[in-house]
């Protein structure tokens, strides 16, 4: 039995802590045992985990700078639990246990995970931070892991090469686990879809484009609404759905308001059913900017939709353009909207592109496959030893898969 130590910023509904719980869900009670450690709030996914068997402590840090303080709570409690292994996500919970390294906790092994690409300089322009903040951060996070010396798994070939240069990790301490989906999450019953149509006041033989994630400019929405009336011009059946929140969701109902196409784009908010929202829809969208790996495009391959998305390096690793889905220059509102309209007409390449999309996201992103590799990793890094340079699921055959079940369409 391997034990290990989680650290988090927060249980709040993200990408790594979707991550988290998908892990701790589904890995071999009977090989490892998993505690969760929280600063902060929200506790959205605790209540999950404890359901799960695990437990769960939050330390109650403040929610600005919470590694500052860090130490004082979190050293007690790990040296009560003494873990195997101590796994850190996101960058506060990796300042935390770096600065909590010493005395009888010195000796255990960290892992960080990476997901993002934080200190590029093309995501701290579209983010709006500070150049100069991000510059003092970046050397904290340098100088910091160099001290530590914390191991590294990285969600993204493009996430390794920016760890790799933006803070001077060596290339062969950094393993790659590729985020992965638990496709069962995703089901949904057979009435879901159109009761979900009825609820967001789309017709029946309406074409819905979807697009899934944190409503931020980083995302590339006003790009996509930009597009949408375009589209919405000559196609007078179309409608766009947006599923999430976040910091521009008012701007983006502004914009919306300001093209005249508010009335055929629904903002659904923050949804559990995503699995509906998707068997509800007829095409994908995902006109982000930046990403780590992103699970949203992942979820939406996994259930057969075709996927437009922006030509960059995450998107590339998950999207082989004309095979598994088309690919778009980031911020081309044009490009996007011919693309968007072609789909529209074509349904048998939308049928082809889904098919193809499916069997490659199940035969690559699928939990199980993430799983195994977690367990392997946990088991060398607890016996000395560590996944150097390696990729999780190494590259191979796409398994034939029965095609997806799916609103037909003209």
């Amino acid at each position: 039995m391997i034990r290990v130590f989680h650290v988090i910023t927060s249980l709040g509904r993200g990408g790594a802590e979707r991550q988290l719980v998908n892990l701790v869900r589904n890995t071999h009670r009977s090989k490892l045992e998993h505690i969760i450690c929280f600063l902060r709030p929200p506790d959205t996914f605790a209540g999950e985990i404890r359901a799960a068997g695990h437990r769960v402590i939050c330390l109650h840090l403040p929610s600005k700078w919470p590694w500052l303080m860090a130490p004082v709570k979190l050293l007690p409690v790990l040296r009560a639990h003494r873990p195997d292994i101590i796994q850190t996500w996101l960058f506060d919970a990796d300042f935390s246990v770096r600065l909590s390294r010493w005395g009888a906790v010195k000796t255990i092994p960290v892992i960080n995970t990476l997901h993002s690409i934080p200190y590029e300089p093309g995501v701290i322009k579209a983010a709006g931070l500070s150049p100069l903040k991000m510059a003092g951060l970046r050397r904290l996070d340098e100088l910091t892991a160099r001290w530590a010396k914390p191991l590294f798994v990285a969600c993204s070939e493009t996430v390794k090469e920016s760890a790799r240069q933006r803070l001077g990790i060596p290339a062969a301490r950094i393993s790659i686990i590729y985020n992965s989906i638990d496709a069962a999450t995703l089901r949904c019953s057979p009435e879901a879809p159109q009761l979900l149509r009825q609820e967001l006041r789309i017709p029946e033989d309406g074409f819905v484009f979807l697009s899934v994630g944190r409503l931020d400019p980083p995302k590339g929405h006003d790009c996509l609404l930009r597009a949408f009336q375009q589209v919405a011009a000559s196609l007078p059946d179309a409608y766009l759905v947006l599923v999430g929140d976040g910091p521009s969701a008012a701007s983006l109902r502004h914009l919306a308001d300001e093209l005249g196409v508010s009335e055929r784009v629904r903002f659904a908010g923050q949804r559990r059913d995503v699995g509906a929202c998707l068997e509800m829809a007829d095409t994908f969208v995902f006109p982000s900017l930046f990403e780590g790996l992103p699970l949203a495009p992942i979820e939406a391959m996994m259930k057969g939709l075709p996927c437009i998305a922006s030509r960059i390096g995450p998107l590339l690793e998950l999207i082989s353009d004309g095979e598994t889905g088309v690919l778009v220059a980031p911020g081309s509102i044009d490009e996007l909207a011919t693309v968007m309209t072609e789909l529209y007409h074509n349904r048998a390449r939308r049928e082809l592109l889904g098919t193809r999309a499916r069997q490659f996201a199940l035969s690559r992103f699928d939990s199980r496959v993430g799983l195994q590799a977690w367990e392997e990793l946990y088991r060398k890094v607890a016996v000395g030893g560590h996944l150097r340079d390696t990729v999780w699921p190494p590259a191979g055959k796409v398994t034939r898969l029965a095609p997806p079940r799916h609103r037909a369409r003209d």
